[in-house]
């Protein structure tokens, strides 16, 4: 009769800390959630703030947030997409650095790139597209790196396969490549809005406003948006506003779980 093999020391030390950083995560999510999501109703949904950000509710933030965020993957995304193909398919050794590069650089010099090309240079002043614009730069240099380690990751044979039968370039990559990575696509999509929804420094350089009267009227219009909002209440406000600002970030936070969510499903089900 065998014994069954204990578990080394490692090991369980391994397991111990595992279980610490996962439960100080959820920890940390709590305490930014509950505090907030007892402010939810209809109103904190549906109506503008009043009173000097100490009534109403936070339906430009929301609104804005979900504007330049559409904006930003609606133009980050083909890019990105593009720009991974043609990394992974041609070799270019230097953008690929370059892009590397990029992806390290702080949210706030993308944010003053912005302002300075977006805003004015091209004469689009603090407006939803200038904030979308500078995001999408932001994003891009991710996306793009995933969309490359996606595409590295199909086995060479099933290029040289296609080739072997006649298949043009072209062909290998739209038709095979692409719907094999289109999942991974997906979950890096989903990753990067997680990632757009929450920025605060481009935003307030591009696209936030203090506070606005009604809705955007077109792309070029300044909007509010969650995380600048809660960035203005907390550093302008007082006591007074402590509940909007604890339901704001509840709402980002759901926000954020949301997208994460999406994109570990997309995730699963693309291994």
């Amino acid at each position: 009769m065998t014994r069954p093999n204990k578990p080394s020391k490692a090991k369980i030390l391994l397991g111990i800390l595992v279980y610490t950083i996962s439960a100080l995560i959820v920890i940390l999510f709590l305490m930014a959630f509950v505090p907030g999501f007892k402010y939810f109703s209809v109103d904190f949904f549906t109506k503008f703030p009043t009173g000097g950000m100490t009534a109403g509710g936070i339906l430009p933030a929301i609104v804005g947030s979900a504007l330049i965020t559409a904006v930003s993957l609606a133009i980050s995304v083909p890019l990105g997409i593009f720009l991974g193909i043609v990394l992974s398919e041609y070799n270019m050794t230097y953008i690929k650095f370059a892009v590397t590069v990029l992806s390290g650089i702080p949210s706030v010099v993308y944010g003053l790139f912005g302002l300075g090309l977006f805003c004015i240079a091209m004469g689009m002043r603090t407006s939803i597209l200038a904030g979308g614009l500078t995001l999408s730069l932001m994003v891009l240099p991710v996306i793009s790196s995933a969309v490359y380690e996606t595409m590295r990751a199909i086995p060479r044979e099933l290029r040289e396969a296609a080739y072997a039968l006649g298949a043009r370039k072209s062909e290998v990559i739209f038709e095979m490549l692409l719907p094999a990575a289109k999942k991974s696509i997906l979950t890096v999509a989903f990753v990067s809005a997680g990632r757009a929804i929450g920025e605060t420094a481009p935003l307030i350089l591009t696209a936030a406003a203090f506070y606005v009267t009604e809705l955007p009227r077109s792309l070029l219009s300044p909007a509010m948006t969650l995380p600048t909002h809660l960035y203005f209440l907390a550093a302008a406000y007082g006591q007074k506003a402590r509940w909007m600002a604890q339901g704001t970030a509840s709402v980002l936070v759901l926000f954020v779980i949301i997208t994460y969510t999406l994109a570990f499903m997309f995730r699963r089900e693309s291994k």
